[in-house]
């Protein structure tokens, strides 16, 4: 099934945005001492949030990939970089910079010691070279934290759309393989079973690349067999109405910090099923294409990438204004909405003056690239 735009969409990017900011935020606020750290569930679901990304982004990669080879016979791995580099890498290396500056030599200045547990030499090697997980994982990176999914999810593009262009007469044989070796190899180093240095073990971990390859069994299910899962059960109403119940209860209720590798496996498969339910079936249960939220969703990117550059702001200038006494209850609300409100900010002006200019060439290229090899399928949502 060929759709040109997948509703509802965005709306979900940015309600996982949300979960981000806010479990950050309540870290930020127990580091003030403000109150210890909630464990209420909806203040911790910022990893979640992120495996929801990873199952996203795995979905829109695999159906834009399979539009592209149905209508042009095969896949420009130079093309589809080219795409990747003018989306992530400006904003990315943006941060980068900004990060490097204030935690590598204003706040040595500032606190005389080093904030980072490297060299600053080694730490731009490793996030140049895309492996911010390695980093983040073993080392204090501060509001470099966030880049570590976006690297994980580099390294995903690196080597699947040449393994979807080779293997694309045998593509669901191909996803279900790397679903079930990647599952094997994460799931023995998760428990231990191989034998290798700690620092290496956190990155390996850090690295679920089966919940990209889940989401793209969903992204190749909408492309061929959407009208057989249009007409099952777990397009029902019913069935949608579970799969959002199950969501909600763990983001809302499941008061569990760590829940463990197979239940995130089974979240990534849920995941996938309320991508396609919200964006695809015919009977929907959630209708989740709102003209701000979309919105939201779009500069959704930014919100991820900025706000920990505004959390450490608001925190310095927070624990300045003590002398205020404001009551507990009105800083946390307050620290909350402020928090939201300037990231979103700083991430539309970031979208419209920034970020657009490369889109722009994204686009150029994209329409250049048709006009030599045919219309094919090529909205990223």
């Amino acid at each position: 099934m060929k759709l040109k735009y997948l509703p509802g969409l965005n709306t979900l990017r940015f309600m996982a945005a949300g979960f981000v900011v806010i479990s950050h935020a309540n870290i930020s606020l127990d580091k003030l001492q403000i109150y210890p750290a909630s464990s209420l569930a909806f203040l911790n679901r910022g990893g979640d949030a992120v495996d929801f990304f990873f199952t996203l982004s795995g979905f829109l990669i695999t159906y834009l990939l399979i539009g592209e080879v149905n209508n042009t016979r095969t896949i420009s791995i130079r093309q589809f970089y080219l795409r990747r580099v003018y989306r992530i890498w400006p904003l990315y290396f943006l941060v980068v910079a900004i990060g490097f500056i204030l935690l590598g030599y204003i706040y040595p200045a500032l606190y005389h010691q080093p904030f980072f547990g490297f060299k600053i030499s080694e730490g731009l090697l490793m996030f140049i070279f895309f492996i911010p997980n390695y980093a983040a994982k073993n080392y204090p990176v501060g509001l470099l934290n966030p880049l570590w999914s976006i690297g994980v999810e580099e390294q995903f593009y690196l080597f699947w759309a040449p393994i979807v262009k080779y293997f694309k007469k045998c593509l669901l044989t191909m996803i279900i393989t790397f679903i079930t070796v990647s599952l094997i190899f994460y799931s023995l180093i998760y428990y231990q079973v191989l034998p290798i240095n700690p620092k290496l073990q956190v990155f390996f971990l850090s690295q679920k690349f089966y919940s990209m390859a889940i989401g793209s069994l969903f992204g190749y299910i909408l492309y061929y067999r959407f009208e057989s899962y249009d007409r099952s059960l777990f397009a029902n109403k019913i069935a949608q109405g579970l799969v959002v119940s199950i969501i909600l209860w763990h983001y809302l209720f499941h008061n569990v910090v760590e829940t463990g590798m197979w239940f995130k496996v089974l979240f990534s498969f849920l995941y996938g099923f309320l991508i396609l339910n919200v964006s695809a079936v015919t009977e929907k249960l959630l209708q989740l294409e709102k003209r701000t939220l979309s919105y939201l969703g779009v500069i959704s990117y930014g919100i991820y990438m900025y706000h920990m550059l505004i959390d450490y702001q608001l925190r310095y200038f927070l624990s300045k204004l003590a002398f205020l006494h404001l009551p507990k209850m009105l800083i946390i609300l307050l620290y909350y909405i402020i928090l939201l409100l300037a990231t979103i900010a700083v991430a539309a002006l970031s979208y419209h003056y920034f970020e657009k200019f490369f889109l722009r060439l994204k686009d150029r290229l994209h329409n250049k690239h048709k006009k030599l090899s045919g219309n094919y399928v090529s909205t990223e949502n």
